[in-house]
């Protein structure tokens, strides 16, 4: 052997900590499986914040529309139906515009209740 050469021996065995023993089927069996539905319940979460984030957002724009909307004509048919009974389509059609902007309203606050990542409706 050559005197530039070192050999070191090390020991063979292998000793772990004590109390820990690794073992992979034991370690495989407690591990819970990934499964599509996991996956796909995970994709929902990380898709579902940030279109809730935006939909909360514009809800104040959306609802300050529809109240603009609903809350006039709702006054409007109102003073309609006393007013102008002789024009009854007209005074139905405002009557409709002012339900239509009240259930969109409705609509949107349910979508965001939805959409909620926190699962609202299932709060108690």
């Amino acid at each position: 052997m050559n005197k530039n050469n070192v050999v070191v021996n090390f020991p063979k065995s292998k000793q772990s900590l004590p109390g820990i023993h690794l073992n992979a089927d034991k370690i495989k069996a407690v591990m819970p499986e990934v499964s599509v539905l996991t996956v796909f319940v995970r994709l929902r979460l990380i898709v579902r914040w940030p279109v809730f984030l935006v939909f909360y957002w514009l809800r104040m724009p959306v609802l300050m529309v529809c109240n603009l909307l609903s809350v006039p004509t709702m006054l409007a048919f109102l003073f309609g139906l006393y007013a102008f009974p002789e024009h009854r389509a007209m005074v139905y059609a405002v009557g409709g515009v002012s339900f239509a902007a009240f259930a969109v309203h409705w609509a949107y606050d349910s979508l965001l209740i939805w959409l909620s990542p926190n699962d609202v409706i299932f709060t108690r």
